[in-house]
């Protein structure tokens, strides 16, 4: 049996298996704990998702004082406690426009003008580069779902990987285009909203 020891120096090492590990042995726990705070699967998932992603990318400075499974549900809570602060703060910028600003600037974005075409050109070179910028297993497994329409079971034959593993780039992938995009799109509506 594998002691949290090893399964935290192979999360350090970004090994496959201790990822692994944490799919098979405390993903949906950690579901559970994100959907009681948050009461929706999707975000719960996606606050999972995106610790697990943290882990990943901060993986060579990870210190754990408590045992892993309790490092990770306060992660977790604390992604969740920021959406549920974040959403709050969206709800109450939401208030503060009425519905006529709102019909604007969805009729904005879908008009045919030389400034939503620059958007569009915009968003889709962000998107590109976004998706370059991911490490290159997490790419090529992106995009073999994503474009190639594969499914997951497929993707893990063809790069010999496992399922949870082609689940866990997915994931990374799309929590990264989700906080690329967030952070491109906030100045635009901004643009729109000041118009």
């Amino acid at each position: 049996m594998i002691s949290e020891t090893e399964i935290i120096e192979g999360l350090k090492a970004g090994r496959d298996g201790a990822y692994r590990y944490i799919y098979e042995h405390l993903y949906k726990m950690l579901c559970t704990v994100a959907c009681e705070l948050v009461n929706d699967r999707f975000v719960a998932e996606m606050a999972v998702s995106d610790t697990i992603f943290a882990l990943w990318q901060n993986r060579r400075s990870l210190t754990i004082h408590t045992s892993l499974r309790s490092y990770l549900i306060r992660a977790v809570r604390n992604r969740c406690l920021n959406f549920l602060a974040q959403a709050e703060r969206q709800i109450s910028l939401s208030k503060l426009h009425d519905f006529s600003e709102a019909e604007y600037i969805r009729n904005e974005a879908h008009s045919e003008t030389p400034l939503t075409d620059l958007i569009e050109k915009e968003l889709d070179i962000k998107i590109n580069a976004c998706i370059e910028s991911l490490p290159p297993q997490t790419r090529r497994i992106f995009c073999l779902s994503r474009f190639k329409k594969l499914k997951y079971g497929d993707i893990a034959a063809q790069t010999g990987v496992s399922v949870d593993v082609v689940k866990y780039h997915i994931k990374s992938a799309l929590t990264r285009l989700r906080a690329e995009l967030r952070n491109y799109l906030l100045p635009l509506l901004v643009f729109f909203l000041s118009r």
